[in-house]
């Protein structure tokens, strides 16, 4: 065999184990990152079917509420075990939202990994990752939602709280049981004094804070009315009774489904960013 023909044979075996070899690592790092990103979907598809059952949840209750409230009859413990659920609801929603973006940061690394064997894929891994980003942006405005619904609704759990305490204090004053008033006026001056804290809370409106203060008043009114009764102190009573009129007259000024319409309105522009990056995800 001569030598040109022994060269050109072994230049061919060179270039067959070369194209071998590059078929291998083509084929090769094409299935590690079709399973990457296999991996990455099944862990987008989980967090969109969390998401997914949170506004289920979330519509369910809103649906209560309108029902509640369109009834006609204003019921505090109704509305105390809806805000009792609301609560419950929107912190199991921020543990959900922490563990769904820990799970698409774990997957969003495992696309990066081995850049050397993926290059040939590298166009569809920055693609999936770039819908996991997306993903994680929706989560991060959930997150901070769900935060704020939280101390939200713990502000409205304590306004009915005082409610309640309302009613059996009115029904204790009619039946003359001072005694009774006494321990239950303590009871709302505690939760009305908490409300007025929570009502600093962000996505509340001013007008809360306001309501919570002028409820204040009246429970302040309302102690000087039991203390005349007890001294029998008719001109007290009178005098305290015109008060609890004038404050409870002020607090019957305040529009509680304008308020309502604030809450909802300064929420919107949250939930359409996360509707936004969600559909981008899933795009």
């Amino acid at each position: 065999m001569s030598r040109g023909l022994r060269t050109t044979i072994v230049a061919i075996v060179i270039i067959a184990i070369v194209l071998v070899g590059i078929i291998g690592y083509a084929v090769t790092g094409l299935a590690y990152a079709q399973t990457r990103i296999g991996n990455a979907d099944k862990t987008l598809n989980t967090v969109i079917t969390h998401q997914n059952n949170l506004t289920s949840t979330f519509s369910d209750l809103i649906s209560k509420f309108n029902s509640l409230s369109s009834g006609g009859t204003f019921d505090p413990l109704q509305e105390r075990a809806l805000f009792d659920q609301f609560v419950a609801s929107e912190t199991a929603a921020g543990v959900t939202d922490e563990r769904d973006d820990a799970s698409l940061a774990s997957a969003r690394v495992s696309l990066s990994e081995q850049r050397w064997l993926t290059v040939l894929a590298r166009t569809n891994l920055d693609n999936e990752a770039t819908r996991i980003d997306h993903a994680r942006k929706a989560l991060s405005i959930a997150k901070t939602a769900a935060a704020e619904y939280v101390q939200d609704g713990q502000f409205f759990q304590t306004y009915f709280d005082a409610q309640i305490d309302f009613e059996m204090f009115s029904t204790q004053i009619a039946t003359a049981d001072l005694g009774g008033a006494n321990t239950t006026l303590s009871n709302m001056k505690t939760h009305v004094d908490k409300g007025l804290q929570l009502s600093a809370a962000i996505g509340l409106p001013p007008e809360l804070h306001a309501l919570m203060g002028d409820f204040e008043t009246l429970v302040s009114d309302f102690g000087k009315l039991l203390v005349a009764a007890a001294a029998n102190d008719d001109k007290g009573v009178i005098n305290a009774e015109n008060s609890v009129q004038a404050d409870a007259n002020k607090l019957g000024t305040y529009n509680v489904d304008s308020i309502m319409a604030k809450i909802a309105a300064y929420y919107k522009p949250m939930f359409d960013q996360i509707d936004a990056e969600m559909a981008k995800a899933t795009a």
